[in-house]
């Protein structure tokens, strides 16, 4: 299957902006594989970084955070 990604990556200082986060110029598809390559492989953000708060908030994660 295909995820969709957002060629800027969103982050606690963009995740507000719907310039960003809802821009279809900011979007493409990726497959799986793909996506993992762009995050981990490229240095960009990872899941070990960001998460999603009980409230679907963007938020730092914590150092030893397992969620």
């Amino acid at each position: 299957g295909c995820i969709v990604h957002h060629k800027e990556y969103i982050d606690h200082t963009n995740v507000d902006d719907p310039s960003i986060t809802l821009n279809h110029e900011n979007l493409e598809l990726l497959c799986q594989t793909c996506h993992n390559q762009e995050h981990f492989e490229k240095g960009g953000v990872t899941r070990r970084d960001v998460m999603f708060d009980d409230d679907g908030n963007l938020i730092q994660r914590s150092e030893g955070d397992e969620r």
